[in-house]
């Protein structure tokens, strides 16, 4: 198998279990302090950013930087808002209740059900713009912006979530794709990425049992623990990252290629999840919770797999281009 295939499959698995941890994340969402959400919640949004900057070119301009972001990330946003707005209008009206347009419009944490994952996208966007426009200072210009940010989150929280389209979360947020950004740096000396992996992954799995650091909701502007929550997803991503480079070092071909796709199709699943959860939800007899989980992948990962087979695939998935591969270590002076 040749590297470039190997690399992608490596990082796409990782892209796919996140998006199975979001799905598992707004499945359990109605239980506080449980498993799931200490398991959860610290990483499995962070890890994407994580990965932004992971994948982080220097010499790409703002401009390409934002043509490249809409196709991949707005388009997508736009096409499933008005698909699901739609059907889900239509419904609320059939039964007399109206769809809050202002809080669909709004975006960010004015959105509910069933667009609870929509945010996640706008703040990604803008923090990978923020960061992009940021990069023609000094390097410690845009970790101090992010730091600010963060300062702002804990001290207000809801001044951050107020913002519409959660932009409020991505200046915060850039923390992670600056984390990306230094551990991309950084990889390439460790000597045992497995035992790296093991002591990032075992020591912080330790620090949120014994609550130590508490889960994040970035949603919701929360942080977590004051940079002990941040520290420690940042710490869960990179020891993940090492995790599936060992994990995926001997798949075959094929495998690399199913993983590649499903990664390739998967911000519709992430965008779409919500809404079937939202339907099951409405079924006479409560389902069990294992079984909401598994139904609502196979559908949502089913119907992104579909569309992507359509004249539409790009608009519905924003996967027009081949998956990014891990830059080569920069020469320049990184951010």
């Amino acid at each position: 198998m040749d590297n470039t295939r190997l690399r992608s499959a490596q990082i796409d698995g990782l892209r796919v279990f996140g998006i199975v941890a979001i799905v598992a994340g707004h499945v359990w969402s109605d239980r506080s302090n449980d498993i799931a959400r200490m398991g959860l919640y610290t990483w499995h949004v962070p890890v994407f950013f994580f990965l932004s900057g992971y994948f982080w070119a220097n010499e790409r301009s703002l401009g390409v930087e934002f043509a490249k972001r809409v196709r991949a990330l707005l388009v997508p946003y736009a096409a499933w808002l008005v698909c699901i707005g739609a059907v889900y209008g239509a419904f609320l009206w059939a039964n007399g209740q109206t769809l809050q347009f202002v809080n669909v419009l709004l975006g960010g944490s004015y959105m509910g059900a069933p667009f609870f994952a929509f945010w996640f996208v706008t703040a990604l966007f803008a923090a990978c713009v923020f960061l992009r426009a940021l990069q023609r200072f000094p390097g410690w210009i845009p970790w101090a912006v992010a730091v600010a940010g963060l300062a702002v989150a804990y001290l207000a929280p809801h001044l951050v979530t107020a913002v519409p389209f959660s932009l409020g979360v991505a200046v915060p947020g850039m923390i992670f794709i600056l984390a990306g950004i230094f551990f991309r740096r950084i990889a390439p000396r460790l000597k045992s990425r497995v035992g790296v992996s093991v002591a990032l992954l075992a020591g912080s799995a330790a620090l949120i049992v014994t609550g130590v650091s508490q889960p994040l909701d970035l949603k919701q502007g929360d942080f977590g623990t004051p940079v002990v929550s941040v520290v420690i997803a940042s710490a869960i991503s990179a020891g993940l990252v090492l995790l599936v480079q060992w994990v995926f070092a001997s798949v075959t071909p094929r495998v690399a290629k199913v993983v590649t796709r499903a990664a390739t199709i998967g911000l519709a699943v992430v965008l779409t999840h919500s809404a079937f959860i939202l339907l099951l939800s409405k079924f006479p007899v409560d389902l069990p919770e294992v079984l909401v989980f598994l139904v609502v992948l196979v559908v949502s990962w089913a119907l992104a797999y579909f569309v992507s087979r359509t004249p539409l695939g790009t608009v519905f998935t924003g996967a027009g281009t081949a998956p990014a591969q891990p830059p080569p270590t920069p020469t320049s002076r990184p951010l």
